[in-house]
């Protein structure tokens, strides 16, 4: 696998944060991240991203916990130009991966627990699952790219809730990777998994403008500790006459 040092750096530079973010101050979510590698204004919702992996990617994005939510990053270059007509194929690797993979080992984890009746959260879990469960079952043919995007929707739905809420902490980890295996798969759909190259001129406005935000910082840093200093021998003075 080659690894491009370039988009390693921007990663250092870049929180990914809940909600849009802002740019200035280097914190994104996954997708103004995409609607900056792509050139596009400040947006989460980026024209050159599959609205599906849109779907998708905020959900997990905005669920996941902070530290974990930084290993989105390697997805944002993969899903530039992943606006590509491919959305049917990706709806129905979904279907597949609810019938085969989430739907039993949901069934296992929560519907066999006796906690589960006093759970305080079992309406919210019930309306999920029905919501997916009838999503998943409307039809046998591809779905429509509406009714895709609202498939994505909910499988990221559901599965972030498990995620934070199943029994076990072995379970709960295994929703978080799903969550980010489906992520994945989908953008391998289309273009044969490959990222779309980053115009150099881009990524080197980028990275100085990311440069400059951490070169402002410090330098805010630097006046605080200053105004600190003086402020203690100010106090210091004042009591010593």
């Amino acid at each position: 696998m080659v690894v491009d040092e370039r988009l390693e750096r921007l990663y250092e530079k870049v929180e990914l944060v809940k909600g849009a973010g802002d740019p200035s101050q280097g914190k994104l979510c996954v997708m103004s991240f995409v609607a900056l590698l792509a050139g596009e204004g400040h947006s989460d919702r980026p024209r050159t991203a599959s609205p599906l992996i849109r779907e998708l990617a905020v959900r997990i994005n905005d669920a996941m916990p902070r530290t974990m939510r930084q290993e989105l990053k390697p997805f944002v270059p993969r899903i530039v130009g992943t606006n590509d007509g491919h959305d049917a194929a990706r709806a129905s690797m979904l279907r597949a991966a609810v019938d085969l993979e989430i739907l039993p080992r949901i069934c296992r984890d929560f519907l066999g627990c006796r906690a589960s009746r006093r759970w305080r959260r079992m309406t919210e879990f019930r309306e999920l699952s029905s919501r997916l469960v009838n999503l998943t079952g409307t039809s046998e043919g591809a779905l429509d790219p509406q009714s895709g995007c609202k498939l994505a929707e909910a499988v990221a739905s559901l599965l972030c809730f498990c995620a934070t809420e199943a029994p076990e902490p072995a379970s709960r980890r295994w929703y978080w990777a799903q969550a980010i295996e489906i992520l994945d798969r989908a953008c391998c759909i289309g273009q044969e998994g490959l990222p779309v190259a980053i115009d150099d001129a881009r990524m080197g406005r980028i990275e100085q403008v990311l440069m400059q935000r951490e070169r402002a910082d410090r330098s805010k840093a630097v006046a605080g500790r200053t105004a600190g200093y003086l402020r203690a021998i100010l106090s210091w003075t004042a009591n010593a006459f």
